[in-house]
């Protein structure tokens, strides 16, 4: 199946002729808990958490994993456990991660939009600091402090403009982008900052987008980071952490040529470091990867329910949905797609539609994908689903939130039950 380009792995392979998570069979699973259902290698989570750990270990360094990217418990807690830290975007990712067990000094507060309740709680939570992304928010933040009687940690998050040649959806360091701030206007802000006994400037940030497909827009961001970091502490400022942002890029399957090793991009940040003098004993590097963690991890079990012809086009259909996997409906994204019994050598492929049973036109995960010949009850495995599955589902359709299963080795544990239907009218009053 080489011509359907589905990235290698060594947590999801054939053994004995059926598709298993590390050691434990996939049809066992779906046995199990029946399906769509989310199956996450623990292994795949470790080894690439160590991938990126080893990237950095030319300076102290605090991987701060973004929630947003897989928020169930069970990974939010194998992460922490390791010494990960935190990127949040909301009170409720905070939640999750201090539920899970992230000390809360290693959880750092990013986004463009927070409530100030939302600031409230993180500063009385004693997060390690809030990643300011503009003027305004500043503001709320100084008189949030104000009125605690405290001094809070912020962070500003600059916008280098950067262009990190990637999907214009993931990319945030543009100058068009909603994301950060200018560097001029960031910089105008840090006499205020120094002066107020409120805010104590302990970091300065950039993220230009994820899946970057080379290093160098990734070493022109930093260097420009560091240039504003050595400015601000020319001002006075005592700076703990250069905060590099995310990007780090995992395989899906369709990309022409294959992305840098993690090791290319944590020199990437070395030299931009060291092209701003900021590679310094006393900073220590912060980063926020996502998907590169845990979307490899993961695949979306799902069973073909029917087949059909219609006009030109071949239809499977099975019974994952967009409201399970949003990606491919939202963006043309790419997820390989592996049968859980191993073709034969040489087995013919046909181009089908893989759609869901959802109502919209926009239901599917993939189009003109070359499949073997598969017929209902056949079990199909979606990759790269360990990232932005779960967490942008939804029960449009009233359809249950799918179970999610954590593989160890030869172990399988349930950490999340299929939902039940009060899921659906949960919080409604019947008037």
């Amino acid at each position: 199946m080489s011509n359907v380009h589905i990235p290698e792995s060594p947590w999801f392979s054939y053994r004995d002729g059926t598709l298993a998570c590390e050691r434990v069979s996939l049809e066992s699973i779906a046995a199990e808990v029946d399906t769509p259902a989310f199956v996450y290698s623990g292994a795949a989570i470790d080894d690439a958490y160590r991938s990126i750990d080893e990237a950095l270990d030319f300076a102290p360094h605090l991987i701060a994993y973004a929630v947003k990217a897989n928020g169930n418990l069970s990974v939010l807690a194998r992460l922490a456990s390791q010494g990960c830290g935190a990127d949040i975007v909301s009170v409720g990712e905070m939640q999750r991660a201090l539920k899970a067990g992230f000390p809360p000094e290693r959880i750092v507060y990013s986004g463009v939009g927070k409530r100030r309740e939302e600031i409230v709680a993180a500063a009385k939570a004693g997060i390690r600091a809030l990643h300011v992304e503009n003027i305004q928010e500043l503001d709320v933040v100084e008189s949030v402090a104000l009125e605690l009687g405290r001094t809070l940690r912020i962070g500003l998050r600059v916008n280098p403009d950067v262009d990190p040649k990637t999907h214009p959806y993931i990319a945030t360091g543009l100058q068009e982008s909603k994301f950060g701030l200018a560097i001029p206007v960031a910089e105008s802000a840090i006499p205020r900052i120094l002066k107020s006994p409120h805010l104590e400037l302990e970091a300065v940030a950039c993220h230009i987008g994820s899946q970057l497909s080379s290093p160098q827009p990734l070493r022109d961001a930093i260097e420009l980071l560091g240039n504003f970091a050595r400015r601000c502490i020319d001002h006075g400022a005592r700076l703990r952490a250069i905060d590099v942002g995310g990007g780090w890029p995992m395989h899906y399957g369709q990309e022409v040529d294959p992305y840098p090793p993690a090791a290319a991009f944590g020199q990437a940040i070395r030299q931009g470091l060291e092209a701003s003098d900021m590679l310094r004993p006393g900073i220590e590097i912060i980063t926020e990867p996502g998907r590169a963690l845990v979307g490899d991890a993961g695949v979306l079990l799902t069973r073909v329910l029917y087949t059909k012809t219609q006009g030109k086009r071949r239809f499977v259909i099975v019974d994952a949905a967009m409201t399970e996997l949003i990606r491919p409906a939202l963006y043309g994204a790419y997820h390989a797609i592996m049968p859980i019994t191993e073709p034969a050598p040489n087995t013919k492929l046909v181009p089908v539609d893989v759609v869901g049973p959802v109502c919209e036109s926009g239901d599917f995960v993939a189009k003109d994908r070359p499949l073997p010949e598969v017929t209902p009850g056949d079990l199909l495995a979606i990759r790269g689903a360990g990232a932005y599955g779960r967490e942008m589902q939804s029960m449009y359709n009233a359809r249950p939130l799918p179970p999610e299963v954590l593989i160890d080795g030869a172990r399988s544990r349930i950490v999340r039950k299929r939902s039940g239907p009060e899921a659906f009218w949960q919080g409604e009053i019947l008037a």
